[in-house]
């Protein structure tokens, strides 16, 4: 059996197990969804001597030497600065994971080799928070939408409550709580963060209290007293208007008789023939008789003078 190799293997693995938890104990950086990180050299000074390239995992994106920046990625996504920070645009979820970077001197000495773990994450939503009575307990949910798990804390005038683990369900996680306090009127606050945002929701919740038995049948009773006093109301209306109706139609009937036998009368009269229009005789009036003839008529009979009778010789005379 080789010792030597046997040795050699054991410092492989030893080395392995060295560099994979340097990298998990990583330094965090949080980037938010579509936006902009800088990623910087921790606890070291740049000079332009030096040679800096800068690795996603295994993947060279960037390398700078002598005031030359080369870009092996996406020059609109990546940008180098002669400092040595790495800014990353346009931020999607595939850009999360383990960053390195390496640092040489001018000699091509190793100076610094760090780690650093990006994780991408986008905003989180306006939390929303509902609630249901009952005659025990009030059950308070709430409730975001988001992709990812966000952490929830829910409040209760200022003190945080004790609440199970956040559920998803198509993308909307949320959290319940039971409240059994006599208080039917509680105050409550639900904030939900991650690294990159948080967001606060204020609610007021009011409860009416169980409702007695007896103020139950009350209520009922008077609602049935009133129900009855309406119809019974409005039977009487219509009857009134009935009443009024039929009063009416008898004043009526003995005028429309009285027109039906009119209007049968007119109806049986024969119509005058139609002749051409005719003049009108004025009708003659007598003269009147002189005054003597009506004394005469009038008074009583006289006696009639003698007429004298003429002479031959007047008569002659008279040409």
């Amino acid at each position: 059996m080789n010792f030597r190799g046997i040795f050699l293997a054991k410092c492989l693995v030893v080395l392995f197990c060295c560099v994979k938890g340097s990298a998990n104990e990583a330094p965090k950086v949080y980037g938010i969804w579509n936006g902009s990180v800088f990623l910087n050299i921790p606890a070291f000074k740049v000079e332009k001597r030096h040679e800096i390239s800068w690795f996603k995992i295994t993947s060279l994106v960037v390398k700078v030497k002598n005031s030359t920046v080369k870009y092996y990625r996406d020059m609109e996504k990546y940008t180098m600065f002669l400092n040595g920070t790495l800014k990353i645009g346009r931020l999607v979820e595939e850009d999360s994971g383990n960053y390195k970077v390496n640092v040489y001197d001018d000699r091509g000495h190793l100076q610094v080799e760090k780690y650093l773990h990006l994780s991408v994450q986008e905003m989180v939503s306006k939390p929303e928070i509902k609630w249901t009575c009952s005659q025990k307990s009030i059950t308070v949910t709430c409730e975001v939408k988001q992709k990812n798990k966000p952490d929830f804390q829910l409040l209760q005038n200022n003190k945080t409550l004790s609440v199970r683990e956040p559920t998803d369900a198509n993308g909307m996680w949320k959290i319940e709580y039971q409240h059994k306090a006599k208080s039917r009127t509680a105050k409550f606050q639900c904030e939900v963060n991650n690294d990159v945002s948080k967001k606060t929701t204020d609610q007021e919740i009011k409860c009416s209290g169980p409702l007695d038995i007896v103020l139950i049948g009350s209520i009922a009773g008077g609602a049935v007293v009133f129900v009855i006093f309406l119809a019974l109301l409005i039977y009487c209306i219509r009857k009134k208007r009935a009443e009024r109706y039929e009063e009416e139609q008898d004043e009526e009937t003995p005028m429309k008789i009285r027109q039906s036998s009119d209007e049968s009368k007119h109806r049986e009269l024969p119509k005058p023939p139609i002749h051409a229009p005719q003049k009108q005789q004025r009708p003659q009036q007598q003269r009147p008789l002189p005054q003597s003839q009506t004394q005469y008529q009038a008074g009583p009979p006289r006696p009639r003078p003698r007429t004298q009778q003429k002479s031959p010789s007047h008569m002659k005379e008279r040409p």
